[in-house]
């Protein structure tokens, strides 16, 4: 088993963001990386944190403008794939 380096973990994250700002909404692509929006600071001081450490990151965020919670499981090993889910 190996760590993932910080080039890695980086673009983990990157995927992730990109994903959600082209997210396909019912009516035609959103951007849910917008600040407006209440999870993305909190979201923004786990990546800094997660490529920053030697640590998983696990756990769930309130998506509170449309009731829902995003559940993300970041790896710190090759063997483990990232997880990142708006739970309907």
């Amino acid at each position: 088993m190996e760590y993932l380096t910080t080039s890695q973990k980086l673009q983990i994250t990157l995927d992730i963001v990109q994903k959600l700002r082209a997210f396909e909404g019912p009516h035609g692509p959103v951007n849910l990386f917008n600040d407006e929006y209440s999870f993305v600071q909190e979201l923004k001081k786990i990546f800094k944190e997660y490529i920053k450490s030697d640590k998983q990151f696990k756990g769930t965020l309130e998506f509170k403008e449309i009731g829902k919670f995003i559940e993300y499981r970041l790896p710190i090993m090759n063997t483990k794939q990232p997880l990142f889910v708006i739970r309907m």
